[in-house]
């Protein structure tokens, strides 16, 4: 009897087994309501219906994700009314041309030969004395920018430029030591080329205006040449080179988007100092950026710029002053 027990027993129990291994996998088994988490009920939606004539689709309006890493990413045709500034993002390049319609005040003097420590050199004016005009001067840049980081970017920037003249002195100079008496027929040239290059560093960054501080190095090579132009005066040649620091803030501010077109303002101020040298830039201009396609922009730029660099050092003076409206156009790619 004992034998039949055992066996009743034993059936008994691979029977609880199967029967607790087929129940349900989502019900609390007795003794587990309070040990295991409670689930999250799930709710079910419908799709939104088909658009139709008579009932269209709901138009969602999404602005754009704006960070560091620039809006030159973006579809400017999605921004909507709120004003955007496209930017370069990180790993993008901003390249360009631009042509300056400078007004030209120059005065220099130099000591030279036989002239003597004691005596007062002549200032020659770039005007009166070479009759080099004030205005109609030219002056070409060619610029890129590369941005390193979100923050972060480098630039270089290249311009040279010529300028000659022959006329009549209106008054007598001496300059390197050489006379010059008035009414002599005098030809002159004043070769200038200037290489900068330095860092970018954006204080604030907005979806409608960036705040920038940057510090540049200037390299100027300067060389003016004098001489009669009917022949008698030896050539005069004054050769300087010039490297200076540069430090300034520029701002860029959005006014307005057309259909994906930008309208921004553009201001920027800074001083030059080093090597016996001091002056300063100003500058304020307008610039319209088109979108070519995401990610891509050209743009067009134009304003009033302002710059003066004087160098006064004993028997040496050169001082210019620049002066007059620019315009420039480039990319963002």
């Amino acid at each position: 009897m004992l034998t039949h027990m055992g066996k009743y027993l034993l059936l008994t129990v691979l029977i609880s087994a199967f029967a607790c291994a087929a129940a349900p996998a989502g019900e609390n088994q007795p003794g587990q309501e309070l040990s295991k988490p409670l689930q999250k009920p799930i709710y079910k939606v419908k799709p939104a219906p088909e658009a139709t004539p008579e009932t269209p689709a709901p138009v969602w309006k999404v602005k754009p994700r704006f960070d560091l890493d620039g809006l030159a990413q973006y579809n400017p045709l999605t921004w909507g009314a709120e004003c955007f500034l496209p930017t370069a993002a990180p790993r993008q390049f901003e390249a360009g041309a631009e042509v300056w319609f400078g007004r030209i005040q120059g005065q220099i003097a130099k000591g030279g030969g036989f002239f003597l420590p004691g005596e007062q050199q002549s200032v020659v004016d770039f005007d009166d004395h070479l009759g080099m005009g004030k205005s109609g001067n030219v002056m070409w840049k060619a610029m890129a920018h590369y941005q390193v980081a979100p923050r972060w970017g480098i630039h270089y920037s290249f311009s040279p430029f010529t300028m000659e003249a022959t006329g009549t002195s209106q008054n007598t100079f001496t300059f390197m030591g050489t006379t010059v008496v008035a009414g002599t027929p005098v030809r002159s040239r004043w070769d200038r080329y200037e290489h900068r290059a330095g860092l970018v560093f954006d204080v604030t960054r907005s979806p409608n205006s960036v705040t920038s501080l940057y510090a540049d190095w200037m390299y100027i090579q300067d060389k003016v040449a004098i001489r009669q132009a009917l022949g008698g005066l030896q050539n005069m040649v004054w050769d300087a080179d010039k490297n200076l620091a540069v430090a300034g803030i520029e701002l860029n501010k959005c006014l307005k988007n057309f259909r994906g077109n930008t309208l921004a303002l553009n201001c920027k101020a800074g001083i030059a100092f080093l090597d016996d040298h001091n002056g300063y830039e100003l500058e304020a201009g307008l610039s319209y950026i088109l979108p070519i396609k995401q990610g891509r922009f050209g743009f067009l730029k134009g304003g009033y710029r302002y710059a003066q660099l004087t160098k006064d050092k004993n028997l040496e003076l050169f001082k210019t002053k620049i002066d007059g409206a620019f315009v420039e156009a480039g990319f963002i790619f």
